[in-house]
Order: structure tokens, then sequence, then C-alpha cells
């Protein structure tokens, strides 16, 4: 096995400073959404670490990032720039072990680090993939020696089974990889049998937390092999190219979670995820292990957008995650990246192109949605709670509409609201049929339904309606501010004085 070589400092520092200083820039002036509020108020409303699990019911969610908001929010602040710096510190983490340990040249390294998933992703927002990338490369370290790690890198399996189903899926590889390295090897038969308990445990408590959401949550999963149709399975096939091919909707003001190619015939998104899934692979076929490493997690992440549908850039992204992994854990076998050999000029050159064609794309999509988070606000909460205090209104009553739009404002106001959709204080969203009708029950409809709102005399509402507000006979609404283009739909909000007549 070859051994792994370090990137010398002097090359590592400058790309980290860098990359340090973009980074603690970009978090410090982003505005957290819905995603980001849901998790760091769960942690925050919950009284202990079991509360956490219990308040996670709906969520689907393993249970490590959530636990780490808890200690956060509990004894250090629960204001967001809290978990915002935590997350900086993971993901700066992250990066200094890639540049310190991946083996790639330096180029390479600085495209990935400075692509759309490191610059922007998976560092600027806050949620528990970066946590996850910090796992998994720390384990294609220690991998470079199995022997030495093996138990080390159970610990870590475990951890990964605890930070989101992706690595769990990532997990599972690294399980393969290890079962096939130590086939054979009977000195390692005992830590391996440690090693596959640790991954156990992480396995079936990462399994019963996913399984465990209620029948009335609007989250649904195709049951069985429903999702194994033309339809669901040429949706998440197309979902390998928009991982890849990041270009994003330049004509539309809502980025995130976007990418260009997918407003192609879905044919053409197909065939063109197929050829770039042939091609990850021809990169990968001489190492047996970094093959079946790869595999696994790609089939499983692939069968969770076919039964789940769900899709965005933060998912998509853990194609190209699980494609660095690879790529990693292949130069272990002896395969490198950009072969020096004596060979043909297009198998020369042909890596060369694809690898800096995806990172090039990469590299300018990660400036765009970076300036553009500068731009315009990722979300109006922080805006809005900022006004209510300057101008002393939090010591009001307040009541809130637009659900799962709350979430961002509690977190900035530091205080559960009242919600007018349940009629009840609340902070995070629990997803509940109930809670989420659509269509969306009107405004006077929750004003009159609400035996505390009836009791007041004047109230302070914040809405993320924008018609559809007006007089009548039993209020006046009276607009005090608005606050709109923010990138995420449905976090504009508009502050009203609402006077009972």
């Amino acid at each position: 096995m070859i051994k792994l070589q370090k990137t010398r400092l002097r090359y590592v520092l400058p790309i980290m400073l860098l990359y340090g200083i973009l980074s603690l820039a970009g978090i410090l002036h982003h505005e957290i959404f819905l995603e980001e509020a849901q998790q760091l108020t769960i942690g925050r409303d919950s009284n202990s670490v079991i509360d956490v699990f219990n308040n996670m019911l709906y969520e689907g969610h393993v249970t490590l990032w959530n636990t780490f908001l808890f200690l956060i929010t509990h004894y250090i602040s629960s204001r967001p720039i809290y978990m915002q710096l935590f997350h900086l510190l993971v993901i700066n983490s992250a990066v200094f072990i890639f540049l310190r340990y991946a083996p790639f040249n330096l180029p390479v390294k600085t495209l990935i680090v400075f692509g759309c998933y490191f610059l922007f992703v998976y560092s600027i927002v806050s949620r528990n993939y970066a946590l996850g990338i910090l796992l998994l490369f720390i384990c294609c370290v220690l991998m470079a020696n199995p022997e030495k790690n093996m138990v080390s890198i159970g610990i870590l399996l475990l951890l990964m089974c605890f930070t989101h189903l992706f690595y769990v899926f990532a997990s599972i590889g690294i399980f393969v990889y290890l079962f096939l390295y130590t086939v054979g090897k009977k000195k390692l038969y005992g830590r391996f049998a440690l090693f596959t308990c640790l991954f156990l445990i992480g396995l079936v408590c990462a399994f019963f937390q996913t399984r465990r959401i209620p029948g009335d949550s609007i989250v649904q999963v195709a049951d069985g092999l429903s999702w194994f149709n033309v339809h669901d399975l040429s949706f998440a096939i197309s979902c390998f190219a928009r991982g890849y091919i990041t270009v994003p909707p330049l004509h539309q003001q809502y980025f995130w979670d976007k990418q260009s190619i997918q407003y192609l015939p879905q044919t053409v998104t197909v065939i063109s995820a197929l050829l770039l899934f042939a091609i990850t692979i021809l990169f990968l076929y001489k190492s047996k292990k970094a093959l079946l490493f790869y595999l696994p997690p790609v089939a499983l992440l692939t069968a969770f957008f076919a039964m789940s549908r769900m899709g965005g850039s933060r998912y998509f992204g853990m194609f190209v995650i699980f494609f660095i992994a690879a790529l990693w854990l292949a130069y272990y076998d002896g395969v490198v990246l950009f072969p020096k050999s004596n060979i043909s000029p297009i198998k020369k050159w042909a890596p060369r192109a694809f690898i800096y064609i995806i990172l090039i794309n990469q590299f300018f999509t990660g400036v765009y949605m970076y300036c553009l988070d500068f731009k315009q606000p990722f979300s109006q909460a922080k805006n809005t709670i900022n006004y209510l205090k300057s101008n002393h209104l939090t010591a009001q009553p307040l009541a809130f509409d637009g659900y799962n739009a709350g979430p961002p404002l509690s977190a900035y106001l530091e205080r559960k609201i009242f919600y007018l959709d349940i009629n009840q204080y609340g902070s995070f969203c629990i997803w509940k049929h109930a809670y989420l009708p659509y269509p969306r029950r009107s405004l006077m409809d929750e004003i009159s339904s609400s035996h505390y709102i009836n009791s007041l005399k004047e109230f302070i509402l914040i809405t993320n309606r924008k018609y559809g507000i007006f007089d009548n006979a039993a209020y006046s609404f009276n607009k005090l501010a608005s606050f709109e283009g923010a990138v995420i739909e449905g976090e504009d909000y508009y502050i009203y004085r609402v006077v009972k007549k």
C-alpha cells in the first residue's frame, strides 16, 4: 500500500488563510433560514439530550448535530452566530485535513476548496453536512494504515451514523472497503470484529432514528419498491448530473438548490448522469476496494432520491463528496488521479480535461453563490427581528403568521413565539399535516379562532403573506414595515400593528 504524502504547510497555510477569511466573512454576513434555524431551535428549546431526541421525532434525522447545538445554546449562547462559528470551525478543520492529506495536486485541491460545495453549500449554510465531511476525511487519512487504525475508524463510523443518513451510506462503503481489506488477514480478525460491532451499533441506531417518523408527517417516502419505476428512477439518476454540473439559473433570484441542467429535457439529464457516472468509474476501476467503497453510497443515495423525490444542492453535492473520498482511497492502491507514466495523449489529457472542467464549473458557481449571498439577504428574518428590537416592539404582544417561516424569527428573537397557524407558542416546526394545511388558512380565520389574540386590544403581527391583509369590521391593520427580496421563498416578512375595533 502506498504511503500518504503530506502537502507542505507552506502551500497549505496560505490557502487556509484565504479560505478562513472568506468563510468567516461569508458566515458573518449570512442570514440563517428555515433549515438552519429549525435545528438550532430544537437544540435551544430541548431540556436535555433525551429531549433533543424526542423533539426530532418528525425530522427523520439522526441527532449528533442537534446534540452539539443543545450544548452550544445551553452552555455558551443561544444566539445564531455561535452555531455559525461552530460550523465554521468544523468546515475549516475539514478543509485543512483535505489540503494537508488528500493525494491530489495543489490546483485540484484549491479548485475543490473554492468550489460551490466548500465555499458556500457546506460552509456558509450551517447544517450537519460539514460535520460528516470532517469525519469522512479523517477516515480517509486513517485508512492509509487500516491495520493500526481499524478501531478508530469504527468509532468514526459510529459518529458518522449519528450525523446524517447520507453518511450512513458512506459508512457502509467504508465497511465494504475494510471487509475486502481484511479478507485473508487472520491477525486482523479481532480488530475487524470490534470495528464491525461499532459500525453495526451506529447502523442500527440510525435505522431506528430515521424510520420512526409518525404517519401524520408531511414527509412522504415511497413504500416498499413503489419507487422502482421509470418516473422516480429517472429523477433520481438525473440528480447525479445535477451534483456535478452546478451552473445555477442566472435568471432566478432563488439560486439556492437550483441548477440550469434541471430545465433541460429529462432524457438529456439522465443520459448526462449516466455518462458522468461511467466516467467516475473509469477513474476508480483499477482499485477494487475504492470502487466497492464508492458504489454502495452512490446506489443508496440514488434510491433515497427515488423514494423521497427530495432534491437540492446540499443533497446532490454528496455524489461529489463520495467521489473525492473514493479517489483518495484509490490512491492507497496506487491509482493516481493523473498518471505520469508513458500513456497515449488521450489517456493523459482526457482525465485532466474532465476534472478541471467540472471543478472550474463548480468554482464559478461557488463564487456566484457567495457573491449573491452578499448582494441580497438569504432570509429576511434577521432584518425583521432587528427592526422589532430597534423600535422597541419586542415587549409588546407578538403574533407570527407563517408556520414554516417562523423558526428563523424565533432563532433571532432568542425565544419561543406565538404561532397564529397553530394557536400556540412554539419555535421549531413539527411537520404534521394538521400544522401545515394546504391550502393555507386565511389570516382572519387564524385570528378569530385564537382565544389569546381575541383577548388582546392591540398586537404586532409578523406575517409572510404579501397580499390579502385589509381592515375589516373587527380589526384595523397598519403596516409598519416590509422586508422583501430574500433568496429563500417564503422568508420575506411584513409587520403590522393590529388594533381591535
